[in-house]
């Protein structure tokens, strides 16, 4: 079906797009950490190996990944995205399956880094961008409905692999992810993951009509919205505040993610109890995602994130303090919208501050700052548990990590492109202006 076909019967190619980035940011949460930490009691047992020691496979992975982003982000701009989520699956799947096989902790670290690496470095870079340049107006929705994928993805994979674990072993477990990752990540992205609305013949949200003055980087397109150079991004004060902001929400979330059932397990419930509740959480947070397209559309990406971000604190609150179903249900229930709100607006505001056209490459520019302390967080975690038998020394400075990061998005007022009124550049506020 053409994409003028699809667009005569009202359907904008944008949503299918929407569907198979969905699908595929679903199979990336193999090498998530609410899996990983699925695995963790099994490879403890199997081969002896400490909760700092496994969780430091997320700090060599997200560091990998933190130096693949800046190189693949202006490729994605160029060439779309959909080659690598296509690669990017292939690759996954196979250290999946090298890892039903491990006898030795290099061999761990060798597939789990090069699968974590990948999946963080480009693999939903290019399917998180591509959404991004398929949508303006609507771009907060259209995030929403695709990180559903990875709400589903943490909903349904740790509680799966638990029961494979128990009835097949952790082993088999691994395979039946990599079947997974391979079947739903490579031949759709290929077929229908477009680059961008421009090379199908159509518009953004599947306007009709452009205005004059649409293509070109700097340019104001049809729905008021400027795109920057990532060089003028760069040197704009927000874009260094909202890399503060999202980056202490990795450092955080990343630790809090891994670490969580081994948390609720320590606190008297039984795994397969911890990962149902992990699984709810993904529920609410599925709920979280929806809710910010909806606050988007009202208040934008920027104040969206940081209500999320404040409801992560307060249910940072709520986890330092289960003790039993009922207090991890309502962890469940309130850290979960808020994560929600907050990951998925962590994908949008860059769009907002700086635009569609050069969007691969400016978030590729934050990603260093992000995954490096996305990979410190797990290993301070498990560092902090094994000093002190529990996680309260991590979870605590976590939880202020969160406020930190909302009140530096408070601060982050929108800069307006070069050369027009109200222009936020770093070098006029170094200069007093």
């Amino acid at each position: 079906m053409t994409a003028a076909s699809v667009e005569k019967k009202g359907i904008f190619l944008g949503w299918s797009v929407v569907a198979v980035a969905s699908l595929a940011v679903f199979t990336q949460v193999a090498f998530f950490n609410p899996v990983l930490g699925v695995f963790m009691p099994e490879l403890t047992k199997e081969f002896g190996w400490s909760r700092t020691e496994i969780s430091g496979v997320m700090a060599t992975g997200s560091i990998a990944g933190a130096f693949l982003s800046p190189v693949f982000g202006p490729l994605i701009d160029r060439y779309g995205g959909k080659r690598f989520v296509a690669a990017g699956a292939v690759i996954m799947g196979l250290c999946l399956l090298g890892l039903s096989r491990i006898q030795n902790v290099w061999e761990f670290y060798v597939l789990y880094s090069i699968g974590r690496a990948v999946s963080t470095g480009f693999f939903d870079l290019a399917a998180s961008v591509t959404v991004s340049k398929w949508f303006v107006r609507r771009r907060g929705l259209a995030v929403g409905l695709t990180t559903l994928g990875t709400r589903a993805g943490f909903a349904v994979m740790p509680i799966g692999v638990q029961l494979m674990i128990g009835g097949w072993g952790w082993r088999d477990a691994w395979v039946v992810l990599a079947v997974t990752v391979l079947m739903f990540g490579v031949l759709p992205a290929l077929k229908f993951l477009h680059p961008t609305p421009e090379s199908m013949g159509l518009l953004p949200d599947g306007e009709i009509e452009p205005e004059p003055g649409i293509a070109g980087s700097g340019a104001k397109t049809f729905t008021g919205e400027h795109s920057w150079k990532r060089d003028q991004a760069l040197r704009t004060r927000a874009f260094w505040l909202v890399t503060l902001a999202i980056s202490l929400q990795a450092w955080a979330g990343g630790a809090v993610n891994l670490h969580q059932i081994p948390h609720l397990v320590d606190r008297g419930l039984s795994p397969e109890s911890a990962a149902l509740v992990i699984s709810l959480l993904a529920v609410f947070a599925g709920a979280g995602s929806l809710l910010e397209g909806v606050l988007d559309e009202n208040i934008g990406a920027r104040w969206t994130l940081v209500v999320g971000l404040i409801g992560s604190a307060a249910g940072m609150v709520v986890l330092m303090n289960v003790h039993g179903t009922g207090t991890a249900l309502a962890y469940a229930a309130g850290y979960g919208v808020a994560f929600g709100l907050m990951v998925t607006s962590s994908q949008v505001v860059f769009a907002d501050y700086f635009g569609r056209e050069a969007l691969g490459a400016i978030r590729g520019s934050a990603a260093p700052f992000q995954f490096t302390l996305n990979a410190i967080g797990p290993v301070l975690a498990g560092a902090a548990y094994d000093l002190t038998g529990n996680y309260l020394a991590a979870f605590i400075p976590f939880t202020v990590a969160y406020l930190v990061a909302a009140g530096s998005l408070v601060v982050a007022r929108k800069p307006a492109m070069p050369g027009l009124a109200g222009s936020d550049a770093l070098s006029a506020v170094a200069g007093g202006g």
